[in-house]
């Protein structure tokens, strides 16, 4: 499987995300999103319209939509921006890893259905994957090994590993990993301890959760 780039599908049609109850309320967004401050609102369509559906994490974001906008930017920074050197594709690759490394079901379902709608993943294919045993090649086969280790335990990453990553990867592309993988943690750190209910369109795909790599 090659790291191809294919650019994201906007839907012209928000479909439903369904009924679901998180801990705390959601803010009324309004049909339109006309409730969502007018600073924001052209992001957080942006986000519902590339992924079909309001999602229930913008929701509870949008209780503090100053921090949101942040947020917001921040994910597009670190996934999609045009100036990052490392493809939007092995991006998405090493999040399903590293958040299913860090128990976080809500963006597990994310990044499964994201692989599956962007690059037409089958079961096999994010098997394989989660399994850590059949990477692209030896530069995603050493991104996946540090990702790994420092979403388990960044204290453990090896001087070793640290060399091995900045001998195959430029100085922007060691950054952009690194970046990647704290940026997740803290966004899996949110949504699990918030429990954040998965939406409709993304229900079943928590069962890639326990795909574990093999020895």
């Amino acid at each position: 499987m090659t790291l191809t780039e294919k650019a994201p599908k906007i839907i012209d049609s928000v479909v439903e995300e369904g009924q679901s109850t998180a801990f705390i309320p959601y803010p009324d967004l309004g049909e339109d999103f006309e409730n969502v401050p007018i600073y924001l609102r052209p992001d957080v369509f942006y986000y519902s319209a590339r992924m079909g559906f309001k999602l229930n994490c913008n929701k509870l974001y949008l209780h503090v939509p100053w921090i949101a906008k942040h947020l917001i930017h921040l994910n597009n920074a670190v996934m999609r921006d045009e100036r990052n050197n490392l493809s939007e594709h092995l991006k998405y690759r090493i999040a399903l890893a590293v958040s299913r490394t860090n128990e976080c079901p809500y963006c597990v379902s994310h990044h499964a259905g994201t692989l599956r709608r962007r690059w037409e993943y089958q079961d096999a294919d994010l098997e394989n994957l989660l399994h850590l045993d059949q990477p692209t090649d030896e530069r995603e086969a050493l991104a996946m090994e540090f990702a790994t280790q420092a979403s388990l335990d960044s204290a453990g990453v090896s001087d070793e590993l640290r060399a091995k990553l900045a001998a195959h990867f430029t100085p922007q592309e060691v950054m952009e990993i690194v970046v990647l993988v704290g940026f997740w943690k803290m966004y899996n750190l949110m949504h699990a301890a918030m429990a954040v209910p998965i939406e409709e369109p993304m229900a079943g795909l928590e069962k890639w959760m326990d795909v574990q790599p093999k020895d």
